[in-house]
């Protein structure tokens, strides 16, 4: 049974990476970029308590990224990257 759970997981897991690599590059990233934007998002959230897409694009154009790099799927999709490999652990909240 741990078997299958484990390959569901790791199934669920290669789902939203290359779900994240491709929602990314469709917005013109290349795969390196991607992978340093996810290494600046997770400094960005080790430095702040409280993290939303405004704040990390507002940090992501001070570090020379652009305006507005990332969408709400974007961010999500690095959130639930660096939770699942144990980095941070989000608490999902829906404002209105």
């Amino acid at each position: 049974m741990e078997k299958m759970e484990q390959f569901q997981k790791d199934e669920v897991r290669h789902h939203y990476i290359a779900y994240l690599l491709d929602h990314m590059t469709q917005k013109g990233m290349s795969v390196e970029m991607v992978m340093g934007l996810i290494r600046e998002v997770s400094r960005i959230v080790f430095n702040n308590h409280y993290v939303s897409l405004k704040l990390v694009n507002k940090k992501l154009e001070y570090l020379g990224w652009g305006k507005d790099v990332l969408d709400e799927k974007g961010l999500q999709l690095i959130l639930l990257f660096l939770e699942d490999h144990g980095f941070i652990k989000v608490q999902w909240e829906v404002l209105n």
